[in-house]
């Protein structure tokens, strides 16, 4: 019984996060550019300035698509094909002064042919064209699962988000050292909220799991993760460098599961600090250290 229980209460929480990033009211499109004030890279502008911002990015958006991974605080821009860190653009954006809001457009438009035409910090320039043909059996999408087993050494803390696209060629991990106590109560008191009522039937289950999720309990997350975005930093690093390393360091690696060449192979970038992998904002000492850990570490 207690077990059946613990599966309903992971069922109702998990229908409650996919509420929580479906947008019911004008879909992905419209959620695209909404100015929120809610992550950290957002409050590094003024409201209005936020507001210039995003018009910048549909402006762009209408002529070549761009998609902002708001919680990473990352910019995914497909023609020329790179993501770039918004907290980089946004203080770009800001020390353009009042005539980034009177065009906007033609700002953001200036911001990211600036990122196209020379790759430095918080910049990746990527190649949808990464992977030519199978490498060790593996196709892109095997080559993006070995990826993400790569970036998530097993006994060390501090991976909070990962993301990979296996068609642009890129792949995130958002690391956290230390979640402070706030925080921590912030999520403790969101979950207060997520608790399923009486469960007697099975009729009661379906109930719980296709019901809206207390609104207290979404805006309790949504408060949660807006403030922890302010401890965290995102790594930024392109399949294709990854792939020529793993070509290369593959032969000296023996019988090496495909993820732990990765793992060797992304350690090296990190810690000589080569081209391919770069952070949204300048990482402390303890986020370098524990994004190496987490990379290098396998279990």
């Amino acid at each position: 019984m207690w077990i059946a229980l613990g599966v309903i209460v992971v069922l109702v929480v998990g229908v409650a996060l996919w509420w929580k990033f479906r947008d019911p009211l004008a879909g992905e499109d419209f959620y695209k550019f909404y100015v929120e004030r809610k992550w950290a890279w957002e409050l590094i502008l003024t409201e209005e300035q936020e507001q210039a911002f995003m018009a910048g990015l549909e402006a762009y958006d209408d002529e070549s698509t761009v998609y902002p991974h708001r919680e990473a605080g990352v910019l995914r821009v497909y023609n020329p094909s790179m993501v770039i860190s918004l907290f980089l653009l946004a203080e770009q954006f800001a020390a353009l002064g009042p005539g980034a809001a009177g065009d906007p457009a033609g700002a953001v438009r200036h911001l990211i042919d600036r990122a196209a035409a020379a790759e430095t910090k918080g910049v990746l320039h990527l190649d949808d064209e990464w992977m030519d043909g199978p490498v060790d059996g593996m196709d892109k999408y095997d080559f993006t699962g070995a990826m993400m087993s790569a970036t998530r050494a097993q006994g060390v803390d501090g991976d909070v988000g990962g993301y990979g696209d296996e068609d642009g060629g890129f792949g995130m991990l958002t690391i956290l050292t230390e979640e402070p106590q706030h925080v921590r109560a912030m999520y403790d008191e969101a979950h207060s909220h997520a608790a399923p009522g009486e469960i007697r039937n099975r009729l009661d289950v379906y109930k719980a799991v296709i019901e809206e999720p207390e609104p207290e309990f979404v805006a309790g997350l949504e408060r949660a993760d807006a403030e922890r975005s302010r401890f965290t930093n995102t790594l930024m690093y392109d399949y294709g460098r990854v792939l020529a390393g793993y070509r290369a360091m593959r032969p000296h690696m023996g019988y090496a599961e495909p993820s732990d060449v990765m793992s060797a192979v992304m350690a090296r970038m990190l810690g000589d600090g080569l081209p391919g992998i770069t952070w949204t904002r300048t990482p402390s000492a303890d986020q370098h250290q524990r994004a190496l850990d987490l990379i290098s570490t396998r279990g």
